[in-house]
């Protein structure tokens, strides 16, 4: 076949792959560099790096994970060997919560003697050893245990927080990532005569992660309800009535009868909470469940994002509620 012939019989979409990327090489290779170049000159296709591009419409539905996602697959879709992501980019391949917007630098692990220079939006970790390689969604990267301490040891301390409750929790249906255990070996790494920078933040992280936190936003929530000196609520306490189960709720102040619970976007838009629902439908399937648990008596307090983030709105909010101090 000639690549005339194939260019004819070949379109752009046809060479792209299933997870969006489309890569130069593969263009030229059928003959379709030119259709590449005017897509990419009419702006029809977004270009992640050097020799992989995306079409521009994809891109634009992209959620920050999502995208940055994108870029790491971008990088190992041209490296010439496997590359091993740590750090954020391990993180993100995880799929341990970042509260805020991710890097645009890709991270990686070397060897020593390959050296760390950084450059073209590649950040490259030097160590001495040989890293401890897994393989996750078709990518190698640093195990989940390590990937959390390490960004603990960089991140404030409610962000470390999500990341390791997020590593070690216990779902109801399904396996955790990692267990505790895995996560105290991984902080034993950090031990030796040599100070490691960050290991007491990856320390009081460690501590103070729970197996029981459902979502990056209760983390977060929690661990801001700790720095602002408040009374430590029961995590997914399970409520009850005459007729049998009720629900599950996030937190609960036993001695004052208070319910709290983190509303994030996800609960309303995100398919592994709707379950196939319309946001109405969330919202009113809620209401359905909030009433039966009021009926018993506890009052509710509920907050999203833009409150558990901001320490100042935050207190005041709990103030409000009734939420007592810790002593």
């Amino acid at each position: 076949m000639t690549l005339a012939f194939a260019a004819a019989h070949l379109s752009l979409a046809a060479i792209t792959r299933a997870d969006g990327l489309l890569l130069r090489s593969e263009a030229v290779a059928v003959g379709l560099e030119q259709e590449l170049r005017r897509d990419f000159s009419q702006k029809r296709i977004f270009r992640l790096r050097h020799g992989v591009y995306m079409s521009t419409i994809l891109w634009s539905t992209l959620k920050h994970d999502a995208r940055y996602l994108a870029r790491i697959r971008a990088y190992a879709a041209i490296s010439s060997e496997a590359p091993v992501f740590s750090h954020h980019s391990a993180a993100a391949i995880w799929g341990l919560p970042r509260p805020v917007d991710w890097p645009t630098d890709v991270h990686v692990t070397v060897p020593q003697a390959s050296g760390g220079r950084s450059r073209h939006g590649i950040v490259r970790h030097t160590v001495e050893h040989q890293p401890r390689v897994v393989e996750r969604a078709g990518l190698l990267v640093a195990p989940v245990s390590e990937t959390a301490i390490e960004m603990a040891r960089i991140l404030p301390f409610s962000d470390a927080v999500a990341m390791m409750d997020r590593a070690i929790h216990i779902p109801r249906w399904g396996d955790s990532l990692a267990t505790r255990a895995e996560l105290e070996s991984a902080l034993e790494s950090l031990n030796g005569p040599a100070r490691v920078k960050g290991r007491g933040a990856a320390l009081r992280a460690a501590e103070f992660a729970s197996t029981q936190s459902g979502s990056g936003g209760e983390s977060i929530s929690r661990a801001n309800i700790f720095l602002l000196g408040f009374a430590a609520p029961e995590l997914q306490v399970r409520f009850d009535d005459a007729a049998g189960f009720i629900a599950f709720v996030d937190f609960f102040w036993r001695t004052i009868n208070k319910v709290g619970e983190f509303d994030g976007l996800g609960k309303y838009l995100k398919d592994e909470y709707t379950r196939g629902l319309t946001t109405a439908q969330v919202v009113m399937a809620e209401k359905d469940r909030e009433d039966p648990v009021r009926a018993l008596g506890p009052t509710f307090a509920r907050w999203d994002w833009k409150i558990a983030r901001d320490l100042i709105v935050f207190g005041r909010f709990l103030t409000g509620h009734g939420i007592p101090r810790a002593r």
